[in-house]
């Protein structure tokens, strides 16, 4: 969130922070920022429009999109590239989504720091270890007028008469609350921070707040056993594995989408899944796959070492290893093995190539490989239902008075008590775009003569 305050303001601000550091999701996250007509793209020769943002933002939403969000920010995005810009901090790359180069990589270390440096150099202060239990909420008039957090072991209270603008809160790490939005979310992985476990959602649903999108979230496909980071995620079933669950029988077409997959493989048993190939895949996929993290050397050399990788001559022998059903898997294998020999594609699961186009490869040449593999949640999507303004919404469509939401988020900071609370996050770079636009017409609207002093997080 940029810094719109003064720096008489800015020392009346105080961020809390639930986790003893500062960063939460970010330190792991990607550092993608949406963003459309940007410097950065003319200097590339990218040619864009939030039209044509807009456009494509409303086909990925299957048409779902609240358009009004989206065309607030949009331009909120853009501004806050050319402040970073400004201030030295420049995205590393620009990738493309279905053709167009709008997606901005940030290193996200960077971008904090560099955000709790100028915090701090305004006069913000900064206490981390202070989780948010709950909202302050006017019995009679129903407004939210300030939260409850604790500080070293002991609760206390911030008041605002502005009002609270939260962080809805990612759930993660909360898995009867991913139970409770979808069946079987419970059982993925998740590569979050530990804070993760959505007290800003809960606090926002006690007082009546309305949710949005909660349905839509999905885990990614296929991070390796008890995952930490991206860098334990592969794609290596796009060049020749197949995919089977505990009973050693597929399920899926291995080509398709991998949030797809995943959806699929969280309808199985404990949503447990298995990378089954042979040396020749393993060769392929360390030729074409440009594999990172920790099974890179394996694929490269079919070294297993500490790994979760297990092998055999036979199928059978690696199926024994891996404990999971010799028959099984032996019967699944032959029978795929034979329709590419007889067919050339695959009748039961639609399969028809591998990434680049090349023919779908039998599992014939030993030694034979079983990676046990899961879906996993990167983050949650959806939150608390906002209007244009980042109002909290109740169930029937009217803002709840005093509160308001930064977009899709994950961690809270709170506030003294002073005009503004503003719990925040770190969330992916353009989830700041619509609050920092908010702050900018809250923040600056009010008498600093006639008012108590702004307050909003920053971190």
């Amino acid at each position: 969130m940029r810094l719109h305050c003064c720096r008489k303001r800015c020392k009346d601000i105080l961020v809390l922070e639930k986790n003893p550091v500062i960063g939460g999701s970010s330190l792991i996250a990607r550092g993608t920022w949406f963003a459309s007509g940007t410097a950065s793209q003319t200097t590339r020769g990218v040619k864009d429009s939030d039209h044509d943002a807009v456009l494509y933002l409303k086909s990925e939403g299957l048409g779902k999109n609240d358009e009004s969000l989206l065309d607030a920010m949009l331009p909120a995005a853009r501004e806050q590239i050319v402040w970073f810009e400004q201030n030295g901090i420049r995205p590393i790359a620009l990738f493309a989504e279905k053709g167009v180069r709008r997606i901005h990589k940030f290193d996200m270390p960077e971008v904090i720091f560099f955000l709790r440096k100028k915090a701090l150099s305004l006069g913000v202060k900064i206490w981390t270890g202070c989780p948010v239990k709950d909202l302050i909420q006017d019995k009679v008039a129903g407004r939210i007028k300030g939260v409850v957090f604790t500080r070293a072991g002991a609760d206390r209270k911030a008041f605002a008469s502005l009002g609270v603008v939260l962080c809805s809160g990612g759930f993660s790490r909360n898995k009867s609350l991913l139970e409770s939005v979808q069946e079987g979310l419970q059982n993925v992985a998740t590569i979050a921070p530990p804070g993760l476990t959505g007290d800003g959602l809960k606090m926002g649903i006690k007082v009546g707040a309305a949710t949005a999108d909660l349905e839509h979230i999905k885990a990614s496909y296929a991070f390796t056993d008890n995952p930490s980071t991206y860098q334990d995620m592969t794609f290596a079933y796009y060049y020749g594995p197949i995919i089977v669950n505990d009973d050693c029988a597929r399920f899926v077409n291995e080509s398709a989408p991998y949030k797809e997959i995943a959806q699929k493989v969280i309808q199985q048993h404990e949503a447990k899944s298995y990378l089954v190939f042979d040396d020749e895949i393993r060769k392929t996929v360390s030729r074409l796959a440009n594999s990172s993290g920790p099974l890179k050397e394996f694929w490269g050399t079919g070294k297993i070492g500490n790994l979760t990788v297990f092998s055999g001559k036979t199928v059978e022998e690696v199926a024994q290893n891996a404990h999971i059903d010799p028959v099984g898997l032996k019967d699944t294998v032959d029978m795929y093995n034979e329709a590419i020999a007889k067919l050339g594609k695959d009748p039961d699961f639609y399969r028809k190539d591998l990434t680049g186009k090349a023919k779908l490869a039998q599992i014939v040449k030993p030694p034979f490989y079983v990676i046990p593999v899961k879906p996993a949640l990167l983050g949650t999507y959806g939150g608390l239902k906002i209007n244009t303004d980042a109002q909290v919404l109740n169930k029937s469509g009217k803002p709840i008075s005093g509160l308001w939401q930064r977009e899709k988020s994950r961690e809270m900071c709170m506030g003294q008590p002073r005009r503004w609370v503003y719990p925040c996050h770190q969330p992916s770079a353009s989830e700041e775009s619509l609050a920092s636009r908010r702050l900018k017409l809250y923040g600056r609207s009010r008498d600093e003569k006639t008012s108590p002093p702004g307050l909003f997080g920053c971190i």
